[in-house]
């Protein structure tokens, strides 16, 4: 199943893991597929957007805030072919995120910046893959 947002289940895994005693840098890989249209609340008050723009106006700010706790984006293009796999999986685009810590991660997540901004991902996404790594001998 597809969405946008972690589930709790999801959530309350990385913040155990983000407890534990070896909360090192991490990747996040995202996989984003976009809506032609972007799709707000009823009470939005703002301009019509495609999804790429809406995402963009969502990055625009977390961008700044990701920079800010330590992390970067190390990668972000386009998707070209879908070599494997069938339309299901087809995203639109692939952006890798490094971060310092789970905590660090979790504390942007959770602030009061980060969470204005996630209208614009809600109505600018189909869904969102993301799939956190660490490197072999890290925690």
């Amino acid at each position: 199943m597809h969405g946008t947002e972690p589930t709790q289940a999801q959530l309350a895994a990385l913040e155990t893991t983000a407890g534990g005693g070896n909360d090192g840098p991490f990747t996040m890989v995202n996989l984003i597929k976009y809506k032609d249209q972007a799709i707000y609340p009823e009470d939005y008050d703002g301009p019509a957007r495609t999804g790429r723009e809406a995402y963009a106006q969502y990055t625009g700010t977390v961008g700044p805030l990701i920079y800010a706790l330590g992390g970067s984006v190390v990668f972000q293009q386009d998707r070209e072919l879908l070599f494997v796999g069938d339309e299901t999986a087809d995203a639109d685009e692939v952006i890798i995120v490094n971060y310092p810590s789970r905590k660090a991660y979790l504390n942007m997540f959770h602030s009061s910046a980060y969470q204005n901004v996630i209208v614009h991902r809600k109505a600018g996404l189909v869904w969102r893959v993301l799939y956190q790594c660490t490197a072999k001998g890290r925690g």
